[in-house]
């Protein structure tokens, strides 16, 4: 038997509802706003936007007045989903959403991390990788050398006897 809900990593959120129907809950949390996608499994719900409530979160980050929203509210394509979070800190739940934001890449934050620039990409780990010409070097000079293994061998003189004589 399972428990009801929807897992991000090891956090059990509750089982996605519709996102006109929700309220803010009075204690502290997070929320995953999720879209109906056949390609994710287990469950065919694809994370959108991961962001907290509670103690100090301002009112504009949450999802009734988030603007991609506004004009969805009567849409029944798009769910939400809670994980509680009742005695912890805006720190702690910042550290969990920055943690889930960087394995789940959701669509519209990664949007948002973009247009921020790389400040705030590199405060939520999400920096695109540039290549590195040592590194390339390295793999050139590894790659060189695993063919040399391939290429005949000189013929070497025989070998002497080891022993008196």
């Amino acid at each position: 038997m399972f428990p009801p809900g929807i897992r991000f990593n090891d956090c059990l959120f509750t089982e996605p509802t519709r996102v006109a129907d929700w309220k803010v809950p009075k204690y502290a949390g997070l929320f995953v706003i999720l879209a109906k996608d056949a390609n994710c499994a287990p469950k065919p719900y694809q994370p959108l936007y991961i962001g907290e409530f509670g103690n100090n979160s301002p009112e504009a980050l949450l999802p009734a007045s988030y603007a991609p929203l506004r004009g969805c509210e009567g849409d029944a394509t798009l769910f939400i989903s809670v994980l509680p979070m009742p005695f912890s800190t805006t720190a702690q739940r910042w550290a969990l959403r920055n943690e889930l934001l960087c394995a789940y890449n959701a669509v519209w934050q990664a949007q948002e991390v973009r247009a921020a620039g790389s400040g705030l990409a590199n405060q939520l780990g999400i920096v695109d990788r540039k290549p590195y010409p040592e590194e390339s070097a390295q793999i050139l000079l590894l790659l060189t050398g695993a063919n040399r293994l391939f290429e005949p061998q000189p013929e070497r003189e025989p070998r002497r006897r080891i022993g008196f004589v």
